[in-house]
């Protein structure tokens, strides 16, 4: 008797921990606001519906991992959310933040050159009560200079990364577009 009921609360427990992450592939849905017709992407997130508005216009398409975001018009321009596990919840104390600096430098692209990180900003922006990170790089790579920006989000066990690369010249534009949406995720 025991032991059933030990295999019944480990199961009970697996299939809680299982549907409990957030599945980024978007499910797109209308809905009405201030008169007007608006559409959202909506995820499933466990027993919740997490929504989150992209910028106007941008392509999108996902898989349980990652969302990838493209706008319209803009070569070599692309933006991720993806859903990273963690061992342990997420902090961003100073040696986390060291390390994630160090882990964006070493994801720009091989053969680039004259990195720079450009700027570091800890919970420039709140979403859902949550703490976030935002790094800003700059690097050139086969004679172009791109931007990246990458916003780290903790959510328990779970880190959420949404990451902006395109050409210099159009990064602040679709930076500005970008982060702008993070302020749209509900449920998260």
């Amino acid at each position: 008797m025991v032991r059933s009921l030990t295999l019944i609360l480990s199961g009970a427990f697996f299939i809680a921990a299982v549907h409990a992450e957030l599945l980024l592939a978007p499910k797109a849905v209308e809905y009405k606001g201030d008169g007007a017709t608006l559409k959202h992407l909506e995820f499933s997130d466990g027993g919740k519906t997490v929504t989150y508005q992209s910028p106007h216009g941008w392509e999108y398409s996902g898989n349980s991992t990652q969302l990838t975001l493209r706008p319209p018009n803009k070569a070599q321009a692309e933006a991720t959310i993806t859903r990273v596990p963690l061992s342990q919840p997420g902090s961003f104390d100073e040696e986390s933040l060291k390390k994630l600096v160090s882990d964006a430098v070493a994801q720009v692209p091989k053969g680039s050159e004259n990195i720079s990180v450009v700027s570091q900003e800890k919970n420039l922006v709140m979403i859902e009560h949550k703490e976030t990170f935002l790094i800003t790089l700059s690097y050139s790579f086969y004679g172009q200079k791109y931007g990246r920006s990458i916003l780290f989000l903790n959510r328990g066990n779970e880190q959420i990364r949404s990451q902006l690369t395109c050409r210099e010249a159009d990064f602040k534009e679709l930076h500005l577009a970008f982060f702008r949406s993070q302020y749209t995720w509900q449920n998260l």
